[in-house]
């Protein structure tokens, strides 16, 4: 951190929008450039980097000029990139979940049941599974493994993993038309 930093630091906790404008106009590239480099979005970066910025001048009254800058601003965005990272796994898994029962609807015409229902259902059949056709059925259902990556983590053939996919969709499709 350079002597200049101290200055506009204490001008910063005077709230002095020109300090603001001058740290703003030092560190945005490096804030802006760390969080692409993680998030490789260049519209998440930007946001971002805005965010950091804002709660620079939310904090601007306890910044303390003994504090090093750039690793505030540093830690700061780390933090947002960390929490926009785990909001985009979720979206994620929320996707893969709508695109699960969307597919389960389809597969065994359960357009008119509620998700929370289907889900209930299905769970309470799976557990009533054997051993192997469960863990099969949760790879390929749940962890979305194609059957030849089942295969080869079960250290059983194809053939077995589609026969036992088969003998559980039979199963689910019996099951589920009582409901």
């Amino acid at each position: 951190m350079t002597d200049s930093d101290y200055i506009l630091i204490a001008k910063l906790n005077a709230s002095s929008k020109q300090a603001f404008g001058e740290i703003y106009d030092k560190y945005v590239t490096m804030v802006y450039s760390f969080a692409l480099s993680v998030i490789h979005d260049e519209s998440i970066a930007e946001d971002i980097t805005q965010l950091v910025f804002v709660r620079l001048w939310e904090h601007r009254e306890s910044i303390s000029s003994e504090k090093n800058l750039p690793a505030w601003l540093y830690v700061t965005a780390r933090n947002a990139v960390f929490k926009e990272l785990r909001r985009m796994a979720c979206m994620e898994q929320y996707v893969n979940y709508a695109a699960r029962i969307q597919s389960i609807r389809e597969e065994f015409e359960l357009e008119q049941l509620d998700d929370a229902v289907i889900l209930k259902e299905l769970a309470g059949i799976c557990s009533s599974f054997p051993q192997r056709m469960k863990n099969i059925y949760e790879l390929r259902m749940v962890e979305g493994l194609s059957v030849a990556e089942i295969a080869e983590n079960l250290d059983i053939s194809p053939k077995t993993v589609e026969t036992q996919l088969s003998r559980a969709r039979k199963i689910i499709s019996r099951k589920l038309k009582n409901i």
